[in-house]
């Protein structure tokens, strides 16, 4: 697949559905929530431009969601011409991310997809045509195939889109949906196969019977996508919309900021942070334990993660742990409690010859020892690898470098 400038700018593109009035102080806003890319909807090129100089003015990045621009658009003669102006009316522009081509196509789209993708890559190789897919729960007539696996393969073969993004809102006032890691498992297996980064947009808005996300939900939904190799996220929604029975997103419906607003604030300061990192690592196995969840695998103990054991006030410790390798061919280990009420005191046994364990402090980005508590080292060294013991807070997860 072809590399995209503007894509390599952002050390992790973090973006939202539903969008603010475009004013300065409402980017403004979006900017300090820790967010990287907008969605800029464009009634008329002037309305897209100014959106986009307010935009550049606080740091952001921009999709331009153009009504010219739609899946049915090469069936019209002259369509190539449309394209074209669009990428005339705001290619050149220094905030432009990329360009917003449609949202949850079936399988009989993916033939006109691919004629637009391409038409943009060839015309405007430097941002991003951005196409958005179901989920694994919806059904066979909405994906055009039987087949939620052969939905994506054919997506990625036919359109060769330079990303793979896809949605799934797991939180149910029942409960949470058993298909969320299935699909993450199949993302993360065909985005490697394609060698494309994958993106997931995760529910922050609470609407039909999808439940309001709790902090611990958010937290969860962004660190188990780390570990499965994420590159990109986005949140549905941002902006309260006015309809059916959508509240409290993360700017509620009058325009003011909830407090859903600084939890996601502290998880994007966060993301910042981790992604300079995480942009550079291959994703090479991900695992649970103690069991798995539906279509996900228990850690065999055979690999780099030799055993990993968790305790809990009245139990075991549930996690997910993400294997990488970055361009050095040095490990990473993601750690993730699954445990949304519970923080967990993890014990992590590593088969490595590697002598040094780092992780990415939050706060800094920086790679730093692991302590303990108070300044206590965290690891030991042994003859066959390393022992590392620490705590992880309900649903908070861990990126650590071997080395040395």
């Amino acid at each position: 697949m072809p590399k995209v400038k503007d894509m390599d700018d952002l050390a992790f593109p973090i973006s939202f559905w539903v969008a603010p009035p475009a004013e300065l102080v409402r980017y403004q806003e979006v900017a300090e929530c820790g967010f990287t890319v907008v969605p800029v909807p464009a009634e008329t090129p002037d309305a897209g431009r100014y959106a986009l100089d307010l935009a550049q003015q606080v740091g952001l990045k921009a999709v331009i969601v153009d009504p010219r621009i739609h899946r049915d658009l090469p069936d019209q003669p002259g369509w190539e011409g449309v394209v074209q102006a669009v990428i005339d009316d705001y290619g050149r522009h220094p905030a432009l991310w990329g360009y917003f081509l449609t949202d949850e196509p079936s399988f009989g789209h993916f033939a006109n997809l691919a004629r637009l993708t391409k038409a943009f890559q060839e015309r405007d190789p430097a941002h991003v045509p951005y196409i958005n897919l179901f989920p694994n729960y919806a059904s066979a007539e909405q994906l055009g195939t039987v087949d939620y696996r052969q939905h994506v393969h054919a997506f990625l073969e036919i359109v060769r889109p330079p990303i793979l993004s896809y949605d799934h809102y797991a939180l149910m006032e029942w409960g949470d949906r058993p298909e969320y890691f299935a699909n993450l498992e199949v993302i993360r297996a065909e985005a490697l196969w394609a060698g494309v980064p994958f993106w997931n947009i995760i529910l922050s808005t609470p609407h039909f019977c999808y439940r309001d996300p709790s902090p611990a939900d958010l937290r969860w939904q962004v660190y188990t996508t780390l570990a499965y190799g994420g590159k990109g996220l986005a949140y549905f929604t941002y902006w309260t919309l006015d309809v059916e029975n959508y509240r409290n997103g993360i700017i509620g419906l009058y325009g003011q900021r909830t407090a859903k607003y600084e939890v996601v604030r502290q998880l994007n300061l966060e993301l910042q942070h981790l992604g300079p990192h995480l942009r550079g690592l291959t994703s090479r196995a991900v695992y649970h334990w103690p069991d798995a969840p539906q279509g996900a695998r228990v850690l065999p103990g055979d690999g780099l993660v030799a055993s990993l054991e968790g305790e809990v006030h009245g139990g075991r410790g549930q996690f997910v742990i993400g294997e990488f390798t970055d361009a050095d061919g040095l490990p990473w280990v993601m750690v993730v409690n699954r445990d949304r009420e519970r923080s967990v005191w993890t014990t992590l046994k590593l088969r490595t010859v590697h002598g040094v364990a780092e992780e990415v402090a939050r706060s800094t980005g920086r790679l730093r020892a692991i302590a303990r508590d108070q300044g206590v080292e965290a690891g030991r060294r042994y003859a066959d690898g390393l022992v590392l013991q620490f705590w992880l807070a309900p649903a908070d997860g861990r990126l650590i470098r071997l080395s040395g």
